[in-house]
């Protein structure tokens, strides 16, 4: 089984290229793709990818979310939400399951919600995300997320 991605190319997808620019909601039962820029809200069934060139800000809700470019606001992942190594995520996000790739950049909270059905406040989830550079020897680096 492929990637999350590699599946959604047998459906139909939205596609915002690269030199566009765009302000106001997306809503959709196809899969979403941004390469370009986006600053509103996104409300997707399946899944949205954030290509290496492109960037968004504001809100976004999809059952699986892949940022490979710039996001900037609030996510919310019904199942799973992965931050490649290309990857800028700043603000809220709310998922199961979360892939934060080694170079990957992340600044903000993390609230894992479960299928259960446990508030974000009966989880109390931490995450702890510690960069060590091995080529240096640098001690590792430690940031705390709540």
């Amino acid at each position: 089984m492929g990637s999350m991605f590699e599946r959604s190319r047998k459906s139909n997808t939205t596609q915002i290229l690269e030199g566009m620019h765009l302000t106001g909601q997306v809503k959709g039962t196809h899969d979403f793709y941004l390469d370009g820029e986006l600053e509103g809200e996104v409300d997707v069934i399946e899944l949205v990818k954030i290509g290496k060139s492109g960037r968004f800000k504001g809100e976004l809700k999809a059952k699986n979310i892949i940022i490979e470019g710039e996001v900037d606001g609030k996510i919310t992942a019904k199942e799973k939400v992965e931050i490649h190594d290309s990857g800028h995520f700043k603000g809220d996000l709310i998922s199961p399951s979360i892939l934060i790739s080694d170079q990957a950049f992340f600044e903000g909270n993390v609230t894992m919600v479960r299928e259960d059905n446990k508030s974000p406040e009966e989880l109390n989830t931490h995450v702890t995300v510690i960069k060590e550079d091995i080529s240096t020897n640098k001690e590792p680096e430690q940031t705390k997320s709540k």
